[in-house]
């Protein structure tokens, strides 16, 4: 049992300097992440078939991202993908919302926020073309 009491003696001291070991790796940890926001093209996705889009408020979006700090100095615009689905509308005006699940990013990078978070625009009847 030596062992045991040695390990047992002083152990205030010895918390403490594992709560500040810890604290201080927690620290250190959130010193490498950060944020970055990049204006991204919105794609729009399964148009229905006969229509096209003919007016947007908005054809970009600004996408709020977190990762470590390496990783966000590599990312491009380009490497950020907004797609969204126009999936069952109708000819006319049409409000689609953009979350933080339209955003496709590369692995270690979180979506925090899109804005605007809904792009109005118009649909239409798409024209033949006659050649």
């Amino acid at each position: 049992m030596p062992f045991l009491a040695r390990l047992l003696e002083h152990w205030q001291l010895k918390l403490l300097a594992a709560i500040l070991g810890v604290a201080l790796w927690i620290f250190a940890s959130a010193e490498h992440r950060g944020e970055a926001v990049h204006t991204v093209a919105v794609r729009f996705v399964a148009i229905p078939s006969g229509l096209t889009v003919t007016a947007l408020e908005d054809e970009t979006v600004e996408v709020r991202v977190q990762g470590r700090r390496g990783v966000l100095a590599r990312i491009r615009e380009r490497d950020l993908l907004v797609e969204v689905s126009l999936r069952d509308s109708r000819p006319g005006g049409f409000v689609a919302r953009v979350t933080p699940a339209n955003v496709a990013a590369p692995r270690g990078v979180q979506v925090l926020r899109v804005a605007p978070s809904r792009i109005r625009g118009t649909l239409a009847e798409a024209r033949g073309t006659s050649g």
